[in-house]
C-alpha cells in the first residue's frame, strides 16, 4: 500500500538546507537554477527521469504543495515509500502528539524523570528521549512496569539517530481504545 504525505503541517516542516543534502547524499544533482532555488534531477534504473525543487525560502504559500510534488517524484525515483524518505527528511516538528511505551526509566533526578518511549515518528517506531517533571514520575513508572501505552505532547527534534521530546505537557495513560483509533 502506497501512502501519499499531505500533512502541511508536517511537509511545511522540512527544510531546504536538510532536503539539498538528502539529494546530494542520494546521487541526485543540480539541473538548473530556478528564481532563487534550484531543479535538482536524477534517472533511477529504468531510465525514469525525476526532478524535484528546493527553494531556499519555506514562507511562499505552496510550500507544502511543492513538498507533497517532491515527495512523490522521490519515491517513483529512488523506489521507497514517502513515509521512509520523510522520516529522513524530519528534524524537528512542533507540538506534536506522541504515542507509545516506556522502554526506560531513568529515576527521578531532581525535578524531572527521563525516560526513553518507543513512539511512532512518520510512521516508524523510534526511541524518543525525554524528560518529565517529577509530578509525572509515578505515572511514567506505573506505564513502564505495567507495559502500558502513553501519550504526551511536545517539540519533536532530531537528533544524530534519535529523537528528543522538548517541552513535554499533558502526559497521560492511553486506554487500548485511544490506542487503536
Amino acid at each position: 500500500m502506497k501512502v501519499t504525505v499531505r500533512d502541511s503541517h508536517i511537509l511545511k516542516t522540512i527544510e531546504p538546507n536538510v532536503l539539498e543534502k538528502y539529494l546530494q547524499i542520494n546521487g541526485w544533482h543540480k539541473a538548473r537554477q530556478f528564481y532563487e532555488g534550484f531543479i535538482w534531477s536524477k534517472k533511477n534504473s529504468v531510465s525514469q527521469e525525476g526532478e524535484v525543487l528546493v527553494s531556499p525560502h519555506q514562507d511562499f504559500d505552496d510550500f507544502a504543495e511543492v513538498m507533497c510534488r517532491n515527495l512523490k517524484a522521490l519515491e517513483v525515483i529512488e523506489n521507497r515509500s514517502q513515509l521512509d524518505i520523510l522520516s529522513d527528511l524530519i528534524t524537528a516538528l512542533p507540538n506534536v502528539p506522541i504515542s507509545g511505551w516506556i522502554n526506560k526509566v531513568h529515576g527521578a533526578e531532581s525535578a524531572t524523570c527521563k525516560i526513553t518511549l518507543m513512539g511512532f515518528v512518520v510512521g516508524k517506531l523510534r526511541k524518543i528521549h525525554l524528560e518529565l517533571p517529577e509530578s509525572d514520575y509515578q505515572l511514567a513508572l506505573k506505564a513502564y512496569e505495567a507495559r502500558s501505552p502513553v501519550t504526551c505532547f511536545g517539540d519533536l527534534i532530531k537528533e544524530n539517530d534519535g529523537f528528543v521530546l522538548n517541552n513535554p505537557h499533558d502526559f497521560a495513560l492511553l486506554t487500548e481504545a485511544e490506542l487503536i483509533s
